[in-house]
């Protein structure tokens, strides 16, 4: 980051400004927005500068900073329901777009919703190219009547009709997006990448156990790791209740779990407090005595980089996701990873299953047996952890998502 930089100074001149419209922004870490920060500075080597549009949640947070030459925020405070308090950002969008000409500037979002239309609608009218970039593989409720379900296809056509280009993760993503009404040639794939120099195997044993003691790890025992917030959809649930029969054959093995209590997308109060129960409930079940005082919650970290270095598998029960890059990022550190079958699992962005990584069904039992049987052949865990970081480096490195994010970019600010 810059030193001392001034927040009112512009961008440095770049051909292309995306204006990006994300509720949380670093420091407050969300998937997304995360990603985003961390393209922008190769992204700056393309011509590319971001002006993200983000609430002011903490008052300590100001008003503008600049990151750096291609990266500005401004967060902006805004009352009322979630969808209301995007609606003041996509209107500060707005103004900022439609005091500039159209030619070489972006909005880009991953919000679509009824009172996001109306200025995404202003803002394509201004001739601004608009970028939408899906963040989960959605799923229809099969228990609604056959009108619901009509009226909610719909609103989401309605909802993405504003975006000249919709980007997913995945192809089975790009397939949900056919689904809504998403014509096929408005869709383009671009998986998520992995920075490469940040996600590294561990160089030897004595590197690894350097981090484990600047971790607080045990020098020899086995570790599993989790890394992702503690909500329902992640799973926590399903992989403690399944720690038990992991220890019953590898009594010795540790399970650290490496990510935050609080969650600021859970933005309404009855979600807040669902989400308060259910991590006193995840503490409840760590603490059993048939857990053995082997589960230990780290907490968010932002060098998760390390965790994974000094871990001996990765494991991933989630119910629900776009991609789940940290699977990818897990792999990029020839960490073995053990993942249950999951809605918007991808075709083919993770490699192959029983090569790459091991897939098991999303049952108790399933999960149990395949960490234990990980733990227990740490040879073949090794000789698959290696493939998967070859698998990475070949097929998801950083440098390729880069170029198609440039290449989109340029496209959409100069089709104005």
């Amino acid at each position: 980051m810059e030193a001392n930089p001034s927040p009112c100074a512009e961008l440095k001149k770049a051909e292309v400004e995306v204006s990006l419209v994300f509720r949380h922004f670093h420091p407050i870490l969300a998937g997304a927005a995360e990603r985003f920060r961390r393209y922008s500075v190769p992204l700056s080597g393309h011509g590319v500068g971001y002006e993200v549009f983000t609430l002011r949640e903490d008052m300590a947070h100001p008003e503008l900073e600049r990151m750096h030459d291609a990266l500005r925020v401004r967060r902006i405070c805004a009352e009322g329901k979630p969808w209301q308090r995007d609606a003041v950002l996509f209107e500060a969008a707005s103004r900022h777009l439609a005091a500039l000409p159209p030619k070489g500037h972006v909005l880009q979002t991953s919000l679509a919703h009824d009172l996001s239309r109306p200025w995404l609608r202003r803002i394509r009218n201004h001739g601004t190219g608009c970028l939408y970039v899906g963040t989960m593989v959605g799923r229809e409720d099969n228990s609604l009547p056959a009108w619901r379900r009509l009226v909610q296809k719909c609103k989401a056509w309605m909802n993405y009709r504003p975006f000249h280009r919709v980007v997913a993760s995945t192809t089975v993503m790009a397939r949900w997006f056919q689904s809504q009404g998403v014509s096929a040639e408005r869709i383009q794939v671009i998986p998520n990448g992995v920075d490469l120099k940040r996600f590294r195997p561990v160089l030897d044993a004595s590197e690894k156990l350097h981090l484990r003691s600047c971790l607080g790890l045990d020098s020899a025992a086995p570790v599993v790791l989790f890394a992702g917030s503690i909500v329902p959809r992640k799973g926590i649930d399903l992989l403690l209740q399944a720690w038990p029969s992991v220890l019953a054959r590898r009594p010795d093995a540790r399970l650290v779990l490496v990510g935050g209590f609080d969650r600021p997308t859970f933005m309404t109060r009855e979600r807040m407090q669902e989400l308060s129960r259910f991590q006193e409930e995840m503490r409840a079940l760590a603490a059993r005595e048939e857990c053995l005082g082997s589960v230990k919650f780290a907490g968010e970290s932002s060098c998760v980089e390390d965790w994974m270095r000094a871990s001996d598998v990765f494991v991933f029960p989630t119910e629900q996701e776009g991609m789940g890059n940290v699977v990818l990022e897990a792999m990029a550190s020839a960490v073995p990873c053990v993942i249950t079958e999951f809605h918007g699992l991808p075709e083919k962005e993770f490699g192959k299953a029983g090569k790459e990584f091991i897939l098991v069904p999303r049952t108790l039992e399933s999960l149990a047996n395949g960490l234990a049987d990980t733990l227990l052949a740490p040879g073949l865990s090794c000789a698959m952890g290696r493939l998967g970081h070859e698998w990475v480096n070949r097929e998801m490195g950083f440098d390729l998502t880069i170029d198609r994010y440039s290449s989109l970019y340029h496209d959409l600010a100069g089709a104005a």
